[in-house]
């Protein structure tokens, strides 16, 4: 029993150090853990029974050495064994087996077997939404996994299935978000990253409204009912022979982010000390969510407002002339809910290509080339480390007028690229430049800002470019 037990101690003990220093074992040591996993359920198994709770560690080992060894087959059966074992010691809705859920539906992923993938996410959003016992941090973070599988299916599944991923990946971010209103209160300041991911959640939205295909048909078939439900955001019914303009879609999106932005706003204004630069902050984000959508004269507006407030609330003109020296391409991956935060930010983006008194690029890093002008909302840091690039000289506008219903939404009346050459790119076999300047000008910037005001610029970015 005490080899056992040791045999048991060192899996964990190496899974954990690999873990706590983000190291990437060489290939031998993950087969020599994959033989002790083995050789640990094998020896427990003579004294157990096939369903005795205590061989979930073992199995559960066991199927992760098999997915970093990327045996997912045999991995799926452990998987499923483990489940089976849960659901006889705590029952057939029990919330212990939700993790071996979501590791069951990415190893499905692995396996390109996307029927299953649809079939085990509908039922872990009905244990999420039927079966959760407790209302608690753990069940928002469950949520927002399930919303972020969803949005990686929608670039990976077949084209048929992009709105039923989007539209669930919104339905979850919303329910993740009315739990937490209800554990945290309304004006928690843990909300604010939450709200802002479901406001990137709905430009998602309207990038795919826009680009056509599936999930825009998708998205136009559906009708407002007219009301704020319980997840915060109006639900979509299905509608027969609906069709609603992608404008009037589009317009829904926007009010629904303005109602968003008045609870961010309302989180910083009712903390005890009222914070101005937060308050300020969420004004700046704003005025790029009136860029998104088109709507100039309030975006001049709200960007001088922000920048009045950061002065008011305290930041130094030097650091806000850095932040706002150079466009930004919106939306931004994140909320920062200070000068300081969204600058350091801004710096690790930028890169300077050549001699150490060359010009630094703006970056952007395609999410996918389903929608070529949206940045990953899932993790950044899984994006391909070495993608092709385009490199861009661009001249950017001021902010325009506002443009007439009938001018195609592509056509953009603000902060509008007037001018753009192609430099350089890494792709083989070389693309036509059309292709790449359509790449360009499919992206959305903060202007520069010189005292709130938005300026020109002239600028060169990097854009890399998803597999």
């Amino acid at each position: 029993m005490k080899k056992l037990f040791l045999a048991a101690f060192m899996i964990v003990l190496a899974i954990s150090v690999k873990n706590a220093f983000g190291q990437t074992e060489p290939e031998q040591d993950s087969i020599q853990e994959l033989e002790l996993a083995r050789a640990l359920l094998s020896d427990m198994q003579v004294s157990l029974d096939s369903l005795d709770s205590n061989l979930l560690v073992p199995i559960e080992q066991l199927a992760d050495s098999l997915i970093e060894l990327n045996l997912f087959a045999e991995a799926h059966e452990y998987l499923d064994r483990a489940i089976q074992i849960v659901r006889a010691d705590d029952g057939l809705y029990t919330e212990y087996q939700r993790p071996l859920l979501v590791k069951k539906i990415e190893n499905y992923i692995d396996l390109d077997d996307w029927d299953n993938v649809r079939e085990n996410l509908d039922h872990l959003s009905w244990l999420y939404i039927t079966k959760s016992r407790r209302i608690n941090e753990n069940l928002v973070e469950d949520l927002l996994v399930l919303s972020r599988i969803h949005l990686r299916a929608f670039t990976e599944d077949v084209s048929l299935f992009e709105g039923y991923h989007l539209k669930q990946s919104a339905r979850t971010r919303g329910m993740a978000l009315a739990v937490a209103r209800a554990i945290w209160g309304e004006t928690d300041v843990r909300l604010a990253p939450m709200i802002y991911d479901q406001l990137r959640q709905l430009h998602l939205q309207t990038a795919a409204l826009w680009h056509g295909g599936p999930a825009s048909s998708t998205l136009r078939q559906d009708a407002l009912n007219g009301g704020r439900n319980w997840s915060g955001l109006l639900e979509y019914a299905p509608s027969v022979g609906n069709w609603n303009s992608r404008f009037d879609v589009n317009l829904n999106y926007y009010f629904l982010g303005l109602g968003l932005f008045d609870e961010l706003h309302g989180i910083y204004a009712e903390e005890e000390a009222q914070n101005l630069e937060g308050l300020a902050m969420a004004n700046l984000y704003l005025a790029d969510w009136h860029i998104l959508y088109d709507m100039p004269a309030q975006a001049k507006e709200t960007y001088r407002l922000a920048y009045d407030g950061l002065l008011t609330a305290g930041v130094e003109a030097a650091l806000l002339g850095e932040l706002f020296s150079q466009p930004m391409i919106i939306p931004e991956s994140q909320f920062y809910a200070t000068a300081g935060g969204a600058l350091a930010a801004k710096q690790n983006r930028m890169v300077a290509l050549g001699d150490k008194n060359s010009q630094n690029y703006l970056t952007f890093s395609e999410w996918s080339s389903v929608l070529p002008n949206v940045q990953s909302p899932i993790n950044e840091d899984e994006q391909d480390l070495d993608p092709d690039y385009a490199l861009f000289s661009f001249s950017l506008g001021e902010i325009g007028a506002v443009l007439p219903l009938d001018v195609p939404r592509s056509i953009k009346s603000v902060s509008m690229i007037e001018q753009a050459q192609v430099l350089n790119h890494s792709i083989e076999p070389p693309p036509a430049e059309l292709l790449l300047l359509e790449k360009l000008n499919s992206l959305t910037f903060r202007p520069k800002l010189v005292g709130g005001t938005p300026q020109q610029f002239d600028g060169r970015l990097k854009y890399q470019i998803a597999d």
